[in-house]
């Protein structure tokens, strides 16, 4: 069995059992090839947008004799699948803002499926405003901490549109919901993160950093707040 690293393995075990994947952005195929080897999938599109990436992800396909059950595509994001084509697109590795054009470049794709498995790498609250005013309700959030580093998933199915506090949109309502073990860590890296960008603020004496400096110590403020909540 191919072995694979944490936070694809998370992903995998969010991917319901029997039901036909895209993994856009696939790399070296190695989630495809985890979900279709194990059993979970009984077949697999992996597409990239680079051929060096797929050229090694067909290697790694032909050498676990899965080239009739995942199928290689060159191209940009969703629009190498036809509406309906899979259950479950998993987007991995990614900024939030480009996972977030990804989806909305081919909204017909996407909305077709039952299940996104979004692993963004940056700019989580963008890719979670987006998900949640367009039709998507997050189903599920978890993080990981791998070599140090600390790693989101969202699962997002299809429902209403809903208004996210920001501060949600931030530190994930499902990692609020369930105070998730690494979520004071999140809070801590956040709350590191403005105050640093505060600290840049302040030595400027222009309207616009000093309005954007409100905005910052508000939005601190906020998380600061839902901490306590969280620890009482």
């Amino acid at each position: 069995m191919l072995k694979i690293s944490n936070r694809l393995e998370t992903m995998a075990r969010y991917v319901p059992k029997g039901s036909i994947v895209a993994d856009i952005g696939t790399d070296h195929g190695y989630l495809p090839i985890y979900l279709v080897a194990g059993g979970s999938c009984p077949r697999a599109v992996a597409g990239d947008i680079n051929l060096g990436p797929l050229e090694a992800a067909r290697l790694n396909v032909a050498n676990n004799n899965l080239t009739t059950k995942i199928d290689l595509r060159l191209g940009n994001g969703l629009q190498i699948l036809k509406p309906g084509e899979v259950e479950v697109i998993c987007i991995a590795g990614m900024g939030g803002g480009t996972i977030r054009d990804v989806l909305s470049e081919s909204p017909e794709v996407a909305k077709a499926a039952r299940r996104l498995i979004l692993q963004p790498m940056a700019d989580e609250a963008e890719l979670r405003r987006y998900l949640t005013t367009t039709g998507w309700y997050i189903l599920d959030e978890e993080l990981l901490m791998e070599d140090g580093r600390l790693y989101l998933v969202i699962v997002a199915e299809q429902g209403n549109n809903c208004q996210l506090d920001p501060v949600l949109l931030e530190l994930g309502p499902r990692l609020v919901e369930k105070n998730h073990p690494l979520l004071k860590e999140l809070i801590d890296r956040l709350l590191l993160k403005y105050n640093k960008v505060l600290t840049g603020l302040f030595k400027s004496t222009n309207h616009q950093s000093i309005k954007k400096a409100e905005m910052i110590k508000d939005k601190i403020n906020q998380i600061r707040k839902v901490e306590e909540k969280l620890l009482n």
